[in-house]
């Protein structure tokens, strides 16, 4: 008698078992880290925008202003009189500090109600991952709090 080459019902139910048990534990991580990604990449473009406004003020040695002009999606702007940048996020499940303002003076230090330092905070509303500060030494350092 002549055997037939294949799987049986029975390998074929526990193979689909093993990967639908795989499956349900690796889509909740996997979205997890997405979600940690995509409130990085929202924190480096915030990041980048602090560091911006500070460089331009000692390029242009005049006094150049960060300022959260919308929180949810959050938008900034970088200005000197005129808008040098402008930039807003992509995810609308992240924001910034709503009113929060950082102007930098010539030599790079922040001035005004920022001269002794402060705080940017880029909160989310994705759960199991945490939200981000971005804090302003009072020599003008831009880095995570």
């Amino acid at each position: 008698m002549k055997r037939a080459s294949g799987f049986t019902l029975i390998e074929l139910l526990v193979t689909i078992a093993v990967a639908m048990i795989l499956a349900t534990v690796a889509i909740p991580d996997f979205q997890r880290m997405m979600a940690a990604s995509r409130v990085s990449s929202e924190y480096n473009e915030v990041l980048v925008g602090l560091n911006y406004a500070r460089s331009e003020a000692i390029k242009r040695r005049e006094d150049v202003t960060f300022t959260v002009t919308q929180a949810t999606p959050w938008r900034y702007g970088v200005v000197d009189g005129s808008v040098l940048r402008q930039r807003s996020g992509e995810d609308t499940r992240t924001a910034l500090s709503e009113g929060f303002s950082v102007t930098f003076g010539p030599l790079g230090k922040p001035t005004g109600g920022c001269a002794s330092g402060c705080t940017l905070f880029l909160s989310n509303t994705y759960s199991d991952v945490r939200n981000r500060a971005i804090s302003i030494s009072p020599m003008g350092r831009v880095g995570e709090a």
